[in-house]
């Protein structure tokens, strides 16, 4: 068939753009590309506040172990208004599970922030509970019953004895007398604090939860830049996010 018959022109008139350039770039579509902006944020934010819960975790039982804590003898008078280190260790461990709660929801994958959310929440001393004391009841026949010490009775007031400490002094205590009464509390070790209540964990979720939309909101334009980047090399921006 020569090149000038008019069959050949129909021909190459009929054939398919995408046949003769060898490809198709995807169309354009805005709402598309507002998703997938929206999509790779969330997945770019959320292993960097996941990364921040787990480095608090780690700080907190740091600091349960003692770890950076100043000696009473070095504080002095600021002693009782500097908290103790198991107080601190608790607040380190609460902003982990607040930033946990944020990488949830940041998180497009749901299973994946339920399980961040917890390996982090759970309290330092679950399993810091006193044991309980040892039964009194023992399989050893030879073994001797423990004795029970009637409890002391005050003895009656003495109206003499009053007049007596009125008269040499001793009627109005004094300072001295009121601390030496006072069980000694600077030597007594600080109990770990309890767990937070409901109160508390539902404001460290709701408090995740601003966290996680915040940081999503600000990081926006990241998202924008990645999904223009795809977009440019050629990928349909409808298909960002839709994968299983």
């Amino acid at each position: 068939m020569r090149s000038d018959d008019p069959r050949a022109k129909r021909g190459e008139k009929a054939k398919p753009r995408i046949w003769a350039s060898g490809g198709q770039r995807p169309p354009f579509d805005l709402r598309a590309f507002g998703r997938a902006s929206l999509h790779l944020t969330r997945e770019g934010m959320a292993p960097l506040l996941a990364w921040a819960a787990r480095a608090g975790r780690k700080a907190a039982i740091s600091v349960k172990s003692g770890k950076g804590r100043i000696p009473a003898g070095k504080l002095g008078r600021a002693e009782r208004f500097v908290p103790s280190h198991l107080r601190v260790a608790a607040w380190i461990k609460n902003l982990g599970a607040t930033l946990a709660h944020a990488s949830a929801t940041a998180d497009p994958d749901v299973k994946r922030g339920n399980a961040l959310v917890a390996e982090i929440e759970p309290h330092l001393w679950a399993d810091s509970d006193p044991a309980p004391p040892p039964a009194l009841a023992t399989k050893d026949p030879d073994a001797v019953a423990p004795v029970v010490l009637a409890e002391p009775t005050t003895p009656a007031d003495d109206p003499l004895a009053s007049i007596r400490g009125d008269l040499g002094g001793d009627g109005a205590p004094t300072k001295a007398k009121k601390a030496a009464s006072r069980p000694h509390a600077a030597g007594a070790p600080s109990a770990p604090p309890a767990p937070p209540g409901p109160v508390a964990a539902g404001a460290i979720q709701v408090s995740g939860y601003l966290i996680g939309w915040a940081v999503t909101i600000l990081a926006l334009p990241y998202g924008l830049a990645r999904a223009l980047w795809a977009f440019a090399k050629g990928q349909d921006l409808r298909t960002i996010g839709t994968e299983d």
